[in-house]
């Protein structure tokens, strides 16, 4: 499956819930615009603060507090909307991957592991989840944000925001590399772990086995072996991570520096005030949020592709018996059940014994349901018991012989509960 359509898979899924996505979004467009125009008012601030102006210092000062809340209530709108969406959608894949599983053949369940497909259906599916989220919670709001604040430093000085974008494209291949190799961590990762779940659901249902033939030992270091590669793929990640984090704010840090200096200079040639550079770097500063958070979601996209691809690759697997157009469609089954006149008994039976079982010994035929009787509720209708009596039944069976089930009649309506009560050895299980 290409990585690059991977995502657009996703798109079914998020149409029917748009209204809810769309709320979120304009909370999202308040949310980022707030940000050039907090930019622009710390410049303000910056240059009432040298001029010792208290009214106005306290005046805008108020206004950043207001639009403080402003940002704050969408920023809360945003998170609740996005929550709402990105659970619903999981929830319809959810249900939709099982309903399409229900579909396949017998064939298929044999070869599946079954952990697999549980890993499948709740942390592959939860993980896309927490993605669809991220996409519209946080990442979506950084690249907004960093898209309105670097407009409004192109606005202030457009020769020091371009000299400034010098190390961008670096940054940007690095993140690149970077992303690529999380995928190939996360797929290894994730197959690795739904082999651990496949090891644990194979032994705890077929413990007796286990336990018959003594191979405790075995199964420990089987698990063992395979939860020491689990551990391996997460740290080969998580080292990955470790690396990529410190080169990229190497690399922010430097063009922070040539910012500064490159300020300096336009500052003693007249291009740029004190008052606008000291908005500047505020905004600057505000870029520095939203570039980490980029490059932290673009690790977790990554992972989450894998996921993605592991969920869709159930829908290319078709069932092997297919439906010929035209078939006989079966009506709805009411379920009751009905015996008429059912007669049986067992052929080669040394004793005339009601039952495969022996009886107990002393026990009459005159205890056979009738003393349990007040034990049981009205709503429960009762199967009188059956024949208990001990004469011998020849060999070969013939129809003189003893029934051990004798002309019985019995309805069972949908819902109805009926026990079969007796002594052992009265014929309950036949």
């Amino acid at each position: 499956m290409k990585s690059r359509a991977s995502y657009w898979l996703l798109l079914p899924y998020l149409r029917p819930h748009w209204r809810t996505i769309l709320q979120a979004f304009i909370c999202t467009l308040v949310f980022t615009l707030c940000w050039p125009l907090l930019a622009w008012i710390a410049g303000l601030l910056l240059g009432y603060l040298v001029q010792g102006n208290v009214l106005e210092l306290a005046q805008t000062a108020a206004i950043v507090a207001g639009i403080f809340l402003v940002q704050k209530l969408a920023q809360y709108g945003q998170d609740a909307w996005m929550a709402k969406a990105a659970l619903s959608i999981a929830l319809d894949l959810r249900n939709r991957v099982y309903a399409h599983l229900q579909t396949l053949s017998l064939s298929y369940f044999e070869k599946a592991p079954t952990g697999d497909l549980s890993y499948r259906l709740t942390e592959d599916i939860d993980r896309i989840g927490e993605v669809v989220n991220k996409v519209f919670h946080d990442f979506t709001p950084c690249v907004l944000q960093l898209i309105a604040v670097f407009a409004y430093m192109i606005y202030l000085n457009w020769q020091l925001t371009l000299a400034s974008l010098i190390v961008v494209p670096l940054m940007g291949l690095l993140i690149s590399w970077f992303g690529d190799r999380m995928l190939v961590y996360s797929r290894r990762s994730q197959n690795l772990i739904s082999d651990l779940s496949s090891i644990l659901t194979e032994v705890f249902s077929g413990i007796r086995l286990v336990r018959a033939f003594a191979a405790e030992d075995y199964e420990v270091d089987r698990f063992s072996q395979e939860a020491e590669r689990n551990r391996q793929a997460k740290y080969a990640a998580a080292h990955l991570k470790a690396v990529q984090f410190p080169v990229v704010g190497f690399m922010y840090a430097l063009s922070v520096l040539l910012l500064l200096l490159l300020g300096g200079w336009q500052i003693s040639q007249g291009n740029l005030t004190g008052e606008q550079f000291g908005s500047y770097v505020v905004a600057v500063a505000m870029l520095i949020d939203p570039v980490g958070h980029i490059t932290e979601n673009y690790n977790e996209f990554k992972q989450g592709q894998a996921s993605v691809d592991r969920i869709f690759e159930l829908f290319q697997i078709q069932p092997a018996v297919v439906e010929q157009s035209g078939a006989i469609e079966l009506p709805t089954v009411t379920g009751k059940v009905e015996y008429r006149e059912v007669s049986f008994g067992y052929e080669g039976m040394g004793s005339r014994e009601s039952g495969a079982g022996s009886r107990e010994p002393g026990v009459g035929s005159q205890e056979s349901g009738i003393k349990h009787r007040q034990n049981i509720p009205s709503s429960i209708q009762e199967l009188r018991p059956l024949s208990t009596s001990h004469s011998p039944l020849p060999t070969p069976y013939s129809p003189s012989a003893p029934w051990i089930l004798h002309h019985l009649n019995l309805l069972a309506m949908p819902g109805e509960k009926i026990a079969l009560v007796g002594a052992s050895g009265a014929g309950k299980t036949t």
